[in-house]
């Protein structure tokens, strides 16, 4: 095809969701199309991610991406014009040669990945196609399962309980629009079930829009969502999953975790997951242990498989910590975020590496977005089951849920769908 090549790259500093700058892409073909993206950053971070580039100083809190922006103008774009936009892989990887760094704290993963993903949705508005179609090719049919964030701890609430996330899965519905509606009248019934068990007149709600966690016991936390959902009209028909989020709570110099009140070993973590998972509909377990935990990962793997035990932090999308893991058997699942490696070509390739390996790939969405996040069109590019993307009232997110909502009904009959056994 004729004129695709890279005309103009334009960078400016825009304000993700949580107020925070954040840096945005735009990419223009000799054709005339552009392509554009803005790199998120999340609210909870593993230290083995990617490096953002932040300013520093004064201005915005120390906050800023002027230089990340300045990267892109000045260093990224002029190497890339004249370059196709179809070329993603040799595009990204001569953005990784221009940085040099072993984690793209040179030019920032959020001034790279900007423009990554701007090179990918310029390629499909090239070729009049939703990215996911793009990405996907034809088998870009299935609509994955979303599981939501109903329940906010750890750093995302006020600290009564360690345990990061709460999930719930709507695992009986049998369409996306039907899981939708499920997880709205399910997250409807929380707050009058929180008033009628702890007679609460202020309900409080935690940094990802969920509800704040009430009380530090996880096991209370989960009876709270699933008599919401009895509540609802869907007992029996929900899965429980948790983000433990476990690096935030665990004590390096000690070796330990602060849990509850007392130091905890990774053994008895692990026998209090088991325990919880042996009491109730528990399905997904994320980060059950600190990042560097691989033989940890490994143990509790053999002991609640199969159910799904999640790598976000052990992986952060990065291939080669997938690897140490396939031949570990630690964890068999993995959370999906392509900003965490800095490049969409790097984060599909771990992607398919894990599916190779029939771990299960789950796309989430990071706490600080914007509205046009892939992660929606990459969750159907990948055949994703399961999605994760926060609280149904929680902003940025619901839009990425409204667009999965309008693809299922764009796709018709061709539209497959799988309810979680």
């Amino acid at each position: 095809m004729e004129n695709v090549s890279i005309s103009a790259i334009k960078a400016r500093e825009i304000l993700d969701s949580r107020g925070r700058p954040m840096v945005e892409v735009d990419i223009w073909t000799h054709q005339g199309v552009m392509g554009r993206s803005a790199s998120p950053c999340g609210t909870s971070v593993g230290k083995y991610e990617a490096s953002i580039l932040r300013d520093g100083g004064k201005r915005l809190g120390g906050l800023g991406v002027q230089q990340a922006v300045k990267n892109v103008t000045e260093i990224i774009g002029p190497t890339l014009l004249g370059k196709s936009v179809f070329d993603q892989q040799a595009i990204d990887d001569l953005m990784i040669q221009l940085d040099g760094t072993s984690n793209k704290s040179r030019l920032g993963a959020n001034a790279i990945y900007g423009v990554s993903v701007a090179i990918a949705r310029a390629a499909a508005n090239t070729l009049g196609l939703p990215l996911y179609r793009y990405l996907g090719r034809e088998k870009a049919t299935h609509i994955p399962m979303p599981v939501f964030n109903m329940i906010n701890g750890g750093p995302y609430s006020n600290g009564v309980v360690e345990f990061q996330e709460f999930l719930l899965i709507p695992a009986a519905a049998t369409t996306y629009a039907g899981a939708q509606r499920m997880g709205v009248e399910i997250f409807y019934q929380i707050g009058p079930v929180l008033r009628r068990r702890y007679r609460q007149k202020d309900i409080h709600f935690g940094h990802s829009a969920g509800y704040a966690a009430p009380v530090d016991d996880p096991a209370e936390v989960i009876e709270i969502l699933l008599e919401a959902a009895e509540s609802a009209g869907y007992k029996g028909k929900v899965k429980i999953g948790l983000d433990c989020a476990a690096s935030h709570f665990y004590d390096e110099k000690e070796g330990c975790y602060h849990f509850r009140g007392r130091k905890t070993s990774s053994t008895e973590l692990i026998r209090f997951l088991e325990q919880l998972a042996q009491s109730y509909p528990l399905t997904f377990i994320e980060d059950p242990l600190q990042e560097d935990d691989f033989k940890g990962f490994s143990e509790i793997t053999k002991r609640l498989s199969p159910r799904l035990i999640v790598g976000d932090d052990l992986f952060v999308n990065q291939i080669e910590r997938l690897k140490q893991g396939v031949s570990l058997g630690a964890a068999n699942a993995m959370i999906f975020k392509p900003n965490m490696v800095g490049t969409l070509s790097e984060a599909m390739d771990t992607a398919r590496y894990a599916q190779e390996h029939h771990y299960w790939v789950i796309p989430s969405s990071r706490a600080g977005g914007s509205v046009d996040d892939p992660i929606p069109d990459l969750a159907i590019a990948l055949g994703a089951r399961l999605a994760k993307f926060g609280a149904p009232q929680s902003g940025e997110r619901t839009t990425y849920q409204n667009h999965l909502l309008r693809t299922e009904e764009e796709l018709g009959s061709s539209a497959t769908f799988d309810p979680l056994e």
